[in-house]
């Protein structure tokens, strides 16, 4: 079983996860490391950092507005891929936050991306956890997504926007745009 901790300033946490964060998620999709951790700073933003045996084998980052927990970023370290502890991250999520519609996102599915196959992984393993199509693509800084969502109700952009706001500043305003 993996236990959670919650980042409250800790340097090993801050090490994993930005270690974690750089090598996961290409430099166009996510935020400058300093920038990242400064965002924690406002109490809507939380990041968990998963363990097994104190072996550090993933992190979530989360943001919460209104009635919508968005997983801004999920990610499991390279040697604990496809062993179920992403599953288990999702699992904790939806089970700690019941009453939330539980909101992502992930690349646009299209056989024009080179990485088509591992995109279309990634939808899979999230609708394998119950989620589904929440009906709105964005343009994020030149990168075109899909969202899904499980929960009582879709999240129309202008929501999307407001959680982009909160989860990293006012400046995100000018750089999401609707997709389709």
């Amino acid at each position: 079983m993996l236990e959670k901790r919650e980042y409250l300033g800790e340097l090993d946490i801050r090490n994993d996860v930005s270690s974690l964060l750089e090598s996961a998620f290409p430099i166009e999709e996510r935020p400058p490391t300093e920038y990242f951790f400064k965002s924690l700073e406002r109490k809507e933003n939380k990041l968990f950092a998963y363990y097994l045996d104190n072996t550090f084998i993933g992190f979530t980052y989360l943001c919460f507005y209104q009635d919508v927990c968005y997983i801004f970023f999920l990610a499991v370290s390279t040697n604990y891929r496809h062993q179920g502890y992403g599953g288990q991250i999702i699992e904790d999520i939806k089970a700690s936050y019941p009453e939330y519609v539980i909101l992502l996102c992930y690349e646009e599915i299209d056989q024009k991306y080179d990485n088509y196959v591992e995109r279309l992984q990634r939808k899979n393993f999230y609708y394998s956890h119950g989620f589904q199509d929440n009906k709105l693509k964005t343009n994020e800084f030149g990168v075109i997504f899909e969202t899904a969502f499980i929960g009582k109700h879709l999240i129309d952009f202008a929501t999307y926007v407001e959680i982009f706001v909160i989860g990293f500043g006012e400046f995100a305003r000018k750089h999401i745009k609707p997709a389709n």
